[in-house]
């Protein structure tokens, strides 16, 4: 009789510990959905309004080069926030923390340097092949790393302005006769109607 009460004690123990557990984890996906969601702000909102300073004060003006200086910085700061959070509980999933912070993930590593590009790609790349990214934030990351070292990108979604003429163009891609279709099969619209929708030029 003693011993089954023993048993049964540890049994509730154990169950309690256990339902605690699972509350912490939820509490902390909720948290860090808060931190990564306040990080997209902070990414997103000096890019938004580029294209209104660059039309007022234009390309090369002292006026647009202060605020990448100010969105460098912004970047950097987040990027030690999200590396943080990616090494500690590993690329979270869109179930985890909703798409939203999901998405912030890439956005952030989107915008580093190279070495941690490539460096974190990996995770990435898995968490797609789980369902817990979407393709579309692999193709624009890897492309991104390709065209960064010459090399040509596979779905078209990088771009490059030509100073001389204003033209912005796509970035050479890699078997380009074939492209439509590795891009639909993560997501992504043909590369012509990608080119027309932001005013590139396919070459």
């Amino acid at each position: 009789m003693k011993m089954l009460l023993f048993i049964t004690i540890i049994t509730i123990s154990m169950n309690m510990e256990s339902q605690n557990k699972i509350k912490i984890t939820q509490l902390d996906y909720k948290e860090l959905q808060t931190q990564l969601e306040a990080i997209r702000i902070e990414d997103q909102t000096l890019r938004q309004l580029l294209p209104e300073a660059t039309a007022k004060f234009g390309a090369d003006s002292d006026e647009l080069k202060h605020i990448w200086k100010l969105i460098h910085k912004q970047d950097r700061i987040n990027e030690e926030k999200v590396l943080h959070i990616i090494d500690t509980y590993g690329w979270l999933g869109k179930s985890d923390i909703g798409e939203m912070a999901n998405q912030t993930l890439w956005l952030v590593i989107q915008h580093a340097a190279i070495d941690v590009q490539e460096k974190y790609l990996p995770q990435l790349e898995a968490s797609v092949k789980k369902g817990a990214s979407e393709g579309w934030h692999l193709a624009f990351l890897e492309d991104r790393i390709r065209m960064r070292k010459g090399k040509k990108q596979r779905y078209g979604t990088q771009a490059k302005k030509d100073k001389l003429s204003g033209i912005t163009y796509i970035y050479p891609i890699e078997n380009k006769e074939t492209v439509n279709q590795r891009r639909k099969s993560i997501g992504l619209n043909t590369i012509e109607e990608y080119a027309k929708n932001n005013n590139y030029v396919i070459r």
